[in-house]
């Protein structure tokens, strides 16, 4: 890599990399818009820019994804404490997971693996 970027300094200063002569004033690497390319290419390799956080997504526009992939609208995301407390209520009233998983807009693990966070079922 040191040694690309050696050349690519000889370049832009007009120098041939191979013999260390001065490029003749006709050669395209002595053209100002080559010379600005070959030292901003240099500056992007030597300091590339920072890359920018990511924004953050909406709850709506996490669900928009959820269900363009083909998973379930909450898939991934997490419960509230009202969530909670409703997929605990209606188990112990009898509905079974996978009505709950329709219900909550969750795959089936989601509803057990919270089920069982609460106790309320066994591994």
């Amino acid at each position: 890599m040191e040694a690309n970027l050696k050349i690519i300094e000889a370049l832009a200063n007009g120098i041939n990399p191979q013999t260390g002569e001065v490029l003749p004033e006709e050669s395209p690497y002595n053209c100002p818009d080559t010379i600005r390319a070959l030292f901003a290419t240099l500056d992007f390799i030597k300091k590339p820019p920072k890359k920018q956080p990511k924004a953050k997504k909406t709850l709506e526009q996490k669900q928009a994804e959820n269900l363009e992939n083909n998973l379930p609208k909450n898939a991934g995301l997490a419960w509230t404490e009202e969530q909670k407390n409703d997929v605990a209520e209606q188990f112990e009233s009898g509905k079974l997971v996978s009505t709950l998983a329709n219900e909550f807009g969750r795959t089936n693990s989601a509803i057990n693996s919270e089920l069982k966070k609460q106790g309320l079922i066994e591994e």
